[in-house]
């Protein structure tokens, strides 16, 4: 997944990836707790950055908020 990642980056191909609005998360930290790879989810949100070599793209981020701040996107 990581060299994947880096093609794709290379390239500047499409692929689907996390989204996330800080304006609004409501700070809750349901995606931090329930991530499997025990990831900074909220710091991720919070930055603006939601790409991370260890993220497996589970969704259980998305599910866990509530409030939409996270999203699924196919950007680049």
């Amino acid at each position: 997944m990581i060299l994947g990642r880096k093609v794709r980056n290379y390239f500047n191909w499409n692929s689907l990836q996390l989204k996330s609005d800080p304006e609004i998360c409501k700070h809750c930290h349901a995606c931090t707790e329930h991530c499997p790879m025990i990831l900074p989810v909220e710091e991720m949100v919070n930055k603006g950055r939601m790409e991370n070599a260890e993220c497996i793209l589970c969704g259980t981020c998305v599910d866990g908020c509530k409030d939409g701040a996270i999203t699924y996107s196919w950007k680049q």
